[in-house]
């Protein structure tokens, strides 16, 4: 797409959005408010040192190398030239990796937060050359400090530790109301995910295995989605936007809908 985009902010919710599209349907959605950004963000985002500079250049390479989960679709440039666009065919899918790499596959993705921060940082440098190792460094480092994927990441391995004959689990919930009752007594939550020992979550909860043969899609409707796929964005992984969203009418009704 253009990186010409005209944007604007939003009368209703004071949010940026692209100019002349709606972000919260004339008022309707009310959104939580967002948690105070980290100050590393607010400085790779604001600052004019050369690693922020940098930063703000290749910020789409700094996000694909720390995501917990990749984003793709069949993309296919258009003909003739031009501003550097492409067409998306089909649906957009997202894909996250178990908790373990097998021999065929390299690790990547949330199986990095779960190793050694200077070999995960090595790896990350070795897929993608373009980012710096000192900016690479700040951002592992407030990710494994801030974010509950990350968090979970590690508190999923240390249950299969001390279970190692157990069948371990851990699902990122659709819904923030998860109840953990459901499961077997050897569990635990962090803010955004239960790691259990027991069956599968029901719906569209995104479920990590300890090992597979592939990766598994996932829902772009889980509300974790987005911060999982967008790490440098959420660097504090808040869930924002989710399905079960209510729609408030300003006629008075006892009607409740749901954002769709």
């Amino acid at each position: 797409m253009s990186r010409n985009i005209s944007v604007a902010i939003c009368l209703r919710c004071a949010n940026f959005r692209i100019k002349n599209i709606p972000c919260c349907h004339d008022g309707k959605v009310r959104f939580p408010n967002l948690a105070e950004a980290p100050g590393l963000l607010k400085e790779l985002l604001c600052s004019n040192s050369q690693e922020a500079k940098h930063y703000r250049q290749q910020i789409r390479e700094y996000n694909a190398a720390l995501a917990f989960a990749s984003m793709g679709a069949e993309i296919k440039a258009p003909p003739g030239t031009g501003p550097y666009c492409f067409h998306i065919h089909g649906q957009i899918y997202h894909m996250v990796s178990l908790l373990s790499s097998n021999e065929r596959n390299r690790p990547g993705y949330g199986q990095l937060y779960i190793s050694d921060s200077s070999e995960a940082r090595n790896r990350r440098m070795e897929n993608i050359q373009a980012c710096l190792h000192s900016v690479m460094e700040k951002l592992d480092v407030i990710l494994r400090s801030i974010n509950p994927f990350a968090e979970s990441y590690l508190q999923m391995l240390q249950l299969m530790q001390s279970n190692p004959a157990a069948n371990v689990k851990m699902v990122f919930m659709e819904h923030p109301d998860l109840d953990l009752r459901k499961y077997n007594a050897s569990s635990s939550r962090t803010e955004v995910a239960a790691i259990f020992v027991g069956e599968l979550a029901a719906n569209r909860d995104i479920c990590i295995y300890p090992v597979a043969n592939s990766y598994k899609n996932i829902s772009p409707l889980n509300q974790c989605s987005d911060p999982m796929v967008y790490p440098v964005y959420f660097l504090n992984g808040g869930c924002s936007w989710n399905s079960n969203m209510e729609l408030v009418e300003e006629r008075r009704s006892a009607k409740r809908v749901r954002v769709t």
